[in-house]
């Protein structure tokens, strides 16, 4: 198991910054936050910033960029849909694909890692991806994958997919903009577990 360590944790759709400090307490690599207008996790940049800046200083700070808003001063990179232009001041550029547009060609170039999301069919973690497409996109940037059913999907992601890391979104939400910290604990902790038995291995 060598090669999956360290797989890196990041939440997505924290609004609250008493949660965003409980999530750094936890033990979260990197939390993604939703810049834009309308309902939570969708956050205005100030208050993102707010968000932000509950957080352990080590913690990677990713802003969710809809089209049209800045990045946040404070956020190390940006997560844009493919056809959208880098930010100006992200340091990092993440694209966020569909499963099924998870190909070396919807990658722009100026990309650093891709964030796919699972498809909708399949019953578990390690059937809601076609893996050959995953390790097809993975010769090309690193990959952040996103686990769709909880602590119980993140073994098979990680041992199926090798990612960089892993998203925790609808399965550790709670309600729009409410992450279940029990729910994300219990991930976290297995991404740990599979962490040392690499680093052991």
């Amino acid at each position: 198991m060598g090669s999956l360590a360290p797989v890196r944790s990041l939440v997505y759709g924290l609004a609250d910054p008493q949660q965003a400090a409980e999530a750094g307490r936890l033990g979260v690599d990197g939390v993604i936050l939703h810049v834009g207008e309308g309902d939570p996790p969708r956050l205005s940049p100030d208050r993102a910033a707010e968000v932000a800046a509950a957080l352990p200083p080590l913690v990677l700070r990713l802003a969710l960029v809809d089209p049209g808003h800045p990045l946040p001063a404070g956020f190390a990179g940006a997560v844009t849909n493919p056809v959208q232009a880098r930010p100006a001041g992200a340091g990092v550029r993440i694209v966020r694909l569909a499963h099924g547009r998870a190909d070396p060609d919807q990658v722009p170039d100026d990309a650093d890692a891709a964030w796919v999301r699972p498809r909708k069919e399949g019953t578990s973690s390690a059937t809601r991806y076609e893996w050959r497409r995953i390790e097809r996109l993975a010769l090309v940037l690193p990959l952040l994958l996103e686990v769709p059913d909880g602590a119980g999907g993140v073994e098979p992601v990680v041992r199926l997919g090798r990612p960089h890391g892993v998203v925790f979104a609808d399965a550790v939400r709670f309600a729009p903009g409410i992450v279940d910290l029990d729910a994300l604990e219990r991930c976290l902790a297995v991404v740990a577990r599979l962490n040392k038995l690499a680093l052991s291995g």
